[in-house]
């Protein structure tokens, strides 16, 4: 009798964390260099698509997002209102330097695209700002298509 409680127990835990993991996340395999080293090319990620509701966006998230029919991944760097520039290779949120040790500075061609480069770029409300942690890699982030609108995040990637 005891062996059969067992049995039943663990496949009712089974099937809740079975029912848990598909409600919460999906599985997303990243194609491209544009986020190593924190994912890398390849890589299965589960996309996390329940969490946005629970809390806000924070700088440093990393999301995927839809722009033009595709889904592409980037970090947060800048949230709504908030005043970005690039410069010579420096990413400054409302005038502080970035220090995140994750995104590779290294980069050749900062001047990759025109939003925030130079001059400070406001974040409109209900955006947010997304950079490649490899930047060098010259992967179209919002350095090229500007912000990013907070319904076009599909969630957080963990």
């Amino acid at each position: 009798m005891n062996k059969n409680k067992v049995i039943i127990f663990a496949v009712i835990t089974l099937f809740v964390v079975v029912i848990l993991f598909l409600g919460l996340a999906r599985p997303h395999r990243v194609s491209g260099n544009c986020m190593e080293p924190a994912v890398k090319d390849g890589q299965v990620c589960f996309l996390n698509y329940v969490a946005p509701y629970l809390r806000k966006y924070k700088i440093d998230d990393i999301v995927l997002f839809k722009h033009e029919g595709k889904t592409w991944i980037s970090r947060i760097v800048a949230l709504e209102n908030d005043t970005i520039q690039i410069t010579e290779g420096n990413v400054a949120v409302n005038d502080v330097t970035l220090q995140n040790p994750k995104i590779n500075r290294s980069w050749a061609n900062w001047k990759y695209g025109t939003y925030a480069i130079d001059e400070p770029f406001k974040v409109p409300s209900g955006s947010v700002f997304v950079l490649s942690d490899k930047l060098a890699a010259q992967h179209d982030d919002s350095r090229v298509f500007g912000p990013v609108a907070q319904e076009a995040v599909l969630g957080l990637v963990w």
